[in-house]
């Protein structure tokens, strides 16, 4: 499997995909381009009407599907995704979600992984739903 490290990589799971219809996503549409539908390997969770991705053991981990984007002006998104995130990064304990580079794996059968930011949920998933199918949209649209 061939790694790159890119650090303009978004990985977007939820409310930032395209296909999610939200205003967040402007962000993106303006400031970034798509580069590839991808996974990754962790866990995902509903959080009230919203998503949360948790990094997870290697055995219990699962495809989370999403999006890669590449950012075109990485320092204004990240100011205003940050700020849709919770993500505070001079105060980590107290966010929401925290951004982090992760190995994302391409879905164009590339066989090819790049390293890109993700928002991972900050706060304990015990109460939490879990979503096994590891799509969001998919699994909204079916509730």
């Amino acid at each position: 499997m061939t790694e790159r490290t890119l650090n303009n990589y978004l990985f977007v799971y939820g409310s930032l995909r395209k296909a999610a219809n939200h205003t967040a996503h402007n962000v993106l549409r303006d400031r970034a381009e798509f580069h590839a539908d991808a996974v990754f390997y962790g866990a995902l969770y509903l959080v009230k009407e919203y998503p949360a991705v948790v990094d997870q053991p290697d055995e219990s981990s699962y495809p989370v599907k999403g999006e890669v984007y590449r950012l075109m002006e990485p320092t204004s998104v990240f100011a205003s995704l940050d700020q849709y995130e919770g993500y505070y990064p001079y105060d980590p304990e107290c966010s929401l979600y925290l951004r982090k580079l992760r190995p994302v794996e391409l879905s164009d059968n590339s066989d090819q992984t790049l390293q890109a930011w993700i928002y991972l949920y900050n706060r304990p998933t015990g109460p939490l739903t879990q979503i096994p199918s590891g799509d969001y949209l998919e699994f909204i649209k079916g509730s």
